[in-house]
């Protein structure tokens, strides 16, 4: 069961990470290459980390799931929620700037 929950973390993960890399680009830059810079510095590490356990068990039965409460859902679930962290944090800087940090001032002062 535990490669199969890894297969789908790491398929929320890319997703995510490739929305994010979409919505903001690497270094604010434009294009494809931009967008891929993004996606394999900021979700890949999380991507190939969930397969990686997913991996891990399959072979060893190490991080095995069936005990739900176990090792291998604290380390998937800490795995998903960091990469979800960082597309999220991308995403709300991307819309930040886009926004400019005077404007977000100004809005407080009123």
């Amino acid at each position: 069961m535990k490669p199969l929950v890894a297969a789908v973390f790491a398929a929320i993960l890319a997703i995510a990470g490739a929305w994010s890399a979409r919505r903001r680009p690497w270094k604010k830059g434009t294009g494809g290459r931009a967008m891929l810079l993004a996606f394999a510095f900021t979700a890949i590490p999380f991507v190939l980390a969930e397969a990686g356990t997913g991996i891990i068990s399959f072979f060893i039965g190490f991080l095995s799931i069936p005990p739900i409460l176990g090792l291998g859902s604290l380390v998937d679930g800490a795995i998903l929620t960091g990469g979800l962290a960082v597309a999220t944090v991308r995403l709300r800087s991307a819309s930040r700037t886009a926004r400019g940090p005077h404007n977000d001032y100004m809005r407080a002062r009123r």
